[in-house]
C-alpha cells in the first residue's frame, strides 16, 4: 500500500506539472521578473496547485478520514491562488488562514494543549489561550514558508525534509504519516524535474508559487502539532521548533528586524538569508545545498537531543534559543556574515587560491577588473571592445570607434559650456 501511493503521488504529480504548463500560459498564471524577482522570462505558477490536485486524486484512497483539513487546506489554496494571479494585501491572507486554522481547531481537532515542560517548572498548559496560540502558531508556520520561497528548489527542499522527518518520526500513526507518503513523492517530482537547476537545466521552468508554500506552511504545522499533543504523542512539544528550525529562524528574524527599522512585518524585502548568501558568490544550488543541509543538521541535532540522549525538554529549549540568537545576530550583521561567508568560500580550496596567484588575476569573473588594467592604465571604458575584438583589423575598428567616441565626448562638452556661459 506504501509503495503504490508512492508511485500513483510521483506519477500523478509529474503528469499534471507536465500538462498543465499551456494552461497556466493561457490564464495569465506567470511569474513576472521584478525588483524583488531576479528570474529572467516568465515562470508558470502550478506547482503547489499540482501538488494539491494530486492530493485530491488520491484522497479517497487514503485511510485519512479528515475532511476538515480538505476544506482548510482547499482554503488555503484559494488563497494562494488569487495571490499568485495578483497580489493580494497581507490583511486578507491572514484573515484567510486565521478562518483556515479556527476550521482544523473546531473540526479537526488540531490546537496545542501543552507547551511541555519548556522553562524546567513543569509542563505549561495553555487552558483558555490554547485557542488563540493554536491559531497563532499555525499562521506563523504557514508565513514562515511563503517567506522562505525565495530562490529556485529552496521552499519545496525545506518541506521536503520536514515531511521526511516526520514520516520517520510518526511511522506507527497512521492518520500522519500517511499525508507525509502523498506530499513526499509529488514534491520529489516537481524538484526534481521542474524546479531544481540540475540536470543542466538553468532555471527553473515552473515555480511553486504561494498557493505551494502556504499549502506546505500549513500542512506541516497541523501534522506537527498532532504529532505533539495528547497522550500517546510521539515527540515533545519542544521537538516541533527544531522540524521546522530554519524556517521559524529566517521569518521571526526578518520581522523583527523590519519592526525595528519601523516598517511592515509582512513588507516584502531582500534581506534573507538566501539572499545573502548569492551577495557573497554562492551560486543558486551552492545556497540550496548550504541552507538545506543546516535545516538537516538542525532537526537531527533536536531529534537525537530529545529521542537518544533523553536530554530534558527545558535545556533543549534554551539550545534552540541559542542557535536563534546566533542566527540573529548573523542576519542582523549581514555585511560582516557576507565577508565570512566569501572568506570561507574563497580559501576552501588552496590550490585553486595558488592559481589565481599565478594568473595574476584579482578578481573572478567575466565582468571584474584585473590588476593588469589598473597598472599600466588602459581606459576600462574600451576593454570589453578590446576584448571582444582581437585580430588586426578588428583592432583597427576599436581604434576608430574609440576616436568616434572621443569626439562625441568632446561635442558633448562644448555643448555643456555653452548651455553654462548662454543660459535660457
Amino acid at each position: 500500500m506504501d509503495i503504490s501511493i508512492l508511485l500513483m503521488s510521483f506519477l500523478i504529480t509529474f503528469g499534471l506539472l507536465f500538462a498543465l504548463q499551456p494552461l497556466a500560459k493561457k490564464m495569465r498564471l506567470m511569474d513576472q521578473p521584478s525588483s524583488r524577482k531576479t528570474h529572467s522570462g516568465e515562470i508558470p505558477l502550478i506547482g503547489g496547485i499540482c501538488i494539491y490536485l494530486c492530493l485530491l486524486i488520491l484522497y479517497y484512497w487514503l485511510p485519512i478520514n479528515n475532511l476538515a483539513y480538505l476544506v482548510a487546506a482547499s482554503l488555503i489554496v484559494f488563497c494562494g491562488i488569487i495571490d499568485d494571479y495578483k497580489d493580494v494585501s497581507y490583511k486578507i491572507r491572514l484573515i484567510i488562514e486565521v478562518i483556515a486554522v479556527l476550521i482544523m481547531i473546531t473540526w479537526g481537532g488540531i490546537h496545542i494543549i501543552n507547551l511541555g515542560n519548556l522553562l524546567g517548572f513543569g509542563g505549561i498548559q495553555l487552558g483558555f489561550f490554547s485557542y488563540i496560540f493554536t491559531v497563532l502558531a499555525i499562521v506563523g508556520g504557514i508565513n514562515a514558508f511563503n517567506m522562505i520561497d525565495g530562490i529556485d528548489g529552496l521552499a519545496g527542499s525545506l518541506s521536503l525534509i520536514a515531511f521526511f522527518f516526520i514520516y520517520v518520526i510518526t511511522f506507527n500513526h497512521s492518520g500522519i504519516f500517511t499525508l507525509c507518503l502523498v506530499f513526499i513523492p509529488a514534491i520529489s517530482a516537481f524538484l526534481l524535474f521542474f524546479n531544481l537547476r540540475i540536470f543542466g537545466r538553468k532555471k527553473a521552468s515552473i515555480f511553486l508559487g504561494d498557493t505551494g508554500s502556504m499549502l506546505f506552511g500549513f500542512t506541516i504545522s497541523c501534522l506537527i502539532i498532532r504529532a505533539s499533543q495528547g497522550e500517546n504523542n510521539p515527540i515533545p512539544p519542544v521537538a516541533v521548533l527544531w522540524l521546522i528550525a530554519l524556517p521559524l529562524f529566517d521569518s521571526i528574524s526578518i520581522m523583527i528586524r523590519r519592526l525595528q527599522k519601523g516598517r511592515s512585518p509582512f513588507e516584502p524585502d531582500r534581506e534573507h538569508f538566501h539572499h545573502i548568501l548569492p551577495l557573497a558568490g554562492y551560486s543558486i544550488n551552492q545556497t540550496v545545498s548550504i541552507i538545506v543541509t543546516f535545516s538537516v543538521v538542525l532537526s537531527t541535532l533536536g531529534l537525537l537531543g530529545i529521542k537518544l540522549l533523553n536530554l530534558p525538554e527545558w535545556s533543549m529549549f534554551l539550545l534552540f534559543l541559542g542557535f536563534f540568537a546566533l542566527y540573529y545576530w548573523g542576519m542582523s550583521n549581514a555585511w560582516t556574515a557576507m565577508k565570512i561567508a566569501r572568506y570561507i568560500r574563497e580559501h576552501k580550496n588552496d590550490r585553486r587560491k595558488k592559481d589565481r596567484r599565478v594568473e595574476n588575476i584579482a578578481f573572478s569573473g567575466p565582468d571584474r577588473r584585473v590588476t593588469q588594467d589598473r597598472r599600466c592604465g588602459i581606459d576600462r571604458r574600451y576593454h570589453a571592445i578590446e576584448r571582444a575584438l582581437s585580430s588586426k583589423e578588428d583592432r583597427r575598428e576599436s581604434k576608430k570607434i574609440k576616436k568616434a567616441f572621443e569626439s562625441a565626448s568632446r561635442q558633448n562638452s562644448k555643448i555643456k559650456k555653452t548651455k553654462s556661459i548662454f543660459p535660457k
